[in-house]
């Protein structure tokens, strides 16, 4: 008498390593949609960074078209409303140092309101004024990562 065996053929996935194998792969694909939303946030953030800098440059050379003796007088303690912003989105403020009378120091600044509502730079209430609890730093004017410095001298 012969006895046979039966083999045993496992060709396929159990339910038990199926559902490992799917949570771990949801894991991984929320681990990736949350990249993927904040890499949305930085690339809106970098956008608006450059328009920006961009309107500091413009209303500079705006500034640098103005008579020196007349800079300060018509410029310090200003506001704008930033070109590529839509209304109430951005404020610019311009700050003028004038403790030297040949050499103005021309401080010029960006913020703007983000899609989550929240404000990137000290103006808090996007008006263009250094309000009450705004100016964190305590330098007399309002900083924004889009702002640009510069010295203009009388010729």
């Amino acid at each position: 008498m012969v006895i046979t065996r039966r083999k045993n053929n496992r060709n396929g996935f159990t339910l038990l390593e199926l559902m490992i194998a799917v949570g771990v792969l949801v894991v991984a694909l929320v681990g990736l949609l949350g990249v993927f939303a904040h890499l949305i946030l930085l690339n809106e953030n970098s956008g608006k960074l450059t328009l920006a800098v961009t309107a500091c440059q413009a209303k500079l050379e705006e500034i640098r078209n103005t008579g020196f003796s007349t800079v300060y007088l018509n410029y310090n303690g200003t506001n704008f409303n930033p070109a590529g912003f839509s209304s109430g989105e951005a404020k610019g403020a311009i700050s003028i140092n004038n403790s030297n009378p040949n050499l103005l120091q021309i401080f010029i600044s960006v913020s703007w309101r983000t899609r989550s509502n929240r404000v990137i730079g000290e103006d808090k209430n996007l008006n263009g004024i250094r309000d009450g609890g705004e100016d964190s730093n305590e330098n007399g004017r309002l900083d924004s990562p889009g702002q640009i410095l510069t010295l203009m001298a009388q010729r």
